[in-house]
């Protein structure tokens, strides 16, 4: 209200007698108090409102990316809920869109400058809990081709207290070792694996890789990691790393091991196998290979896993453990029946293992999480 129609009011009090005077003289406070009572919450909900908004703002900043979506389009959690007509038409989008992607180049030049490529792509965006600080996580990434796609992994799955050990397939060219050579060189968590393996499918050579990262995760780095997780440069997370520690923590030092016995699979350790050196392809020698050591039954499972510190050690240190390894050398994909090896025999004492039957024609172990 105007003071000056206050000051009118008050102006008319001298004409006024009696009750009446008092009458209105209460209404006029009244409607002093309304009035200021009202402008105060208008002011209130204004810096509420301007104090939301900026707060809006700088979540948008912290949890957004400043890469540019391609395809704004889709509904993405349609596609990872497995709609089918969302995931068809996504895939039409990306046939017939005109989309420029990066190359191994273009990587290795944006990370020449690693103050712009981290602020590019956004590397200082996390919001990082203390229960994450409190669980680091080792990742072993094998990568063969296409830097901007292992790029866009690490980015997904990179934590600052994290570490990461990439093995680069020797046989890749130049430009993908460059380009994550220079990734490396702004990330200090983030190393290329100490020894590098001439990677052939099915052959010991990709179990070789994994083996060459657990070995320099273990031993280079200061960070006291809790669990190693495998991955290849073509997978990308569902879970967030906050997600990934919960579901790890529950497990309380038991692993994620596939392992089935199942004889349909021994003829990739019955006889020998060897790399033909023309096709780059696993040939069968046709000689018959000795019994696994140690009175050891074969496992088949994933090559790729969650794996407890303890079991990591135990599958790099221990006697039996690389009596195993030495033998799977001429087995077919050794990577499939290393770590369920491990995990299937019960009288090897492997850490991290739940065991819940007996070995059967067909045996499969689940990892529990340990109560």
């Amino acid at each position: 209200m105007p003071y000056f129609l206050i000051f009118q009011v008050l102006r008319g009090f001298k004409m006024i007698r009696g009750k009446f005077k008092i009458v209105l003289i209460k209404a006029s406070l009244l409607v002093i108090v309304i009035y200021t009572i009202k402008t105060n919450i208008n002011y209130i909900r204004k810096t509420y409102c301007i104090e939301k908004q900026n707060l809006y703002t700088q979540t948008v900043l912290i949890s957004q990316s400043r890469t540019e979506r391609l395809v704004h389009e889709v509904d993405c959690r349609k596609i990872i809920e497995g709609d089918e007509l969302e995931i068809s038409y996504a895939l039409d989008e990306l046939k017939n869109g005109d989309y420029n992607y990066s190359s191994n180049d273009d990587v290795r030049n944006n990370a020449q400058n690693c103050e712009r490529f981290l602020k590019m792509l956004n590397y200082n965006r996390f919001t990082i809990s203390n229960e994450e600080m409190d669980f680091p996580i080792a990742f072993s990434l094998l990568v063969h081709k296409d830097a901007v796609q292992m790029e866009m992994l690490l980015r997904a799955i990179y934590r600052p207290h994290n570490v990461y050990c990439i093995h680069i397939d020797r046989k890749s060219n130049f430009s993908l070792y460059d380009a994550i050579t220079a990734v490396t060189k702004c990330l200090p968590n983030v190393f290329i694996a100490s020894n590098l393996e001439d990677v052939v499918y099915a052959s010991y050579s990709r179990l070789q890789a994994d083996i060459n990262c657990m070995h320099d995760l273990l031993n280079y780095t200061d960070i006291k990691w809790k669990y190693l997780i495998n991955l290849p440069a073509q997978e990308y997370p569902l879970k967030t790393n906050l997600e990934i520690v919960k579901i790890l923590k529950l497990f309380n030092g038991t692993n994620s091991i596939e392992s089935v016995y199942d004889s349909a699979s021994n003829y990739r350790v019955n006889e020998t196998y060897k790399v033909n050196p023309k096709t780059l392809k696993m040939e069968s020698t046709k000689q018959r290979k000795p019994p696994p050591p140690h009175n050891m039954t074969v496992g088949k499972g994933s090559a790729y896993g969650a794996f407890s510190r303890r079991f990591v050690e135990f599958a790099l240190n221990d006697e039996r453990a690389q009596d195993l390894l030495k033998w799977t050398e001429d087995t077919y994909s050794p990577d499939e029946t290393f770590w369920a090896t491990l995990a299937i025999n019960k009288h090897l004492g492997t850490p991290g293992i739940q065991y819940n039957g007996k070995v059967k024609r067909y045996f499969q172990i689940e990892s529990r999480p340990a109560c």
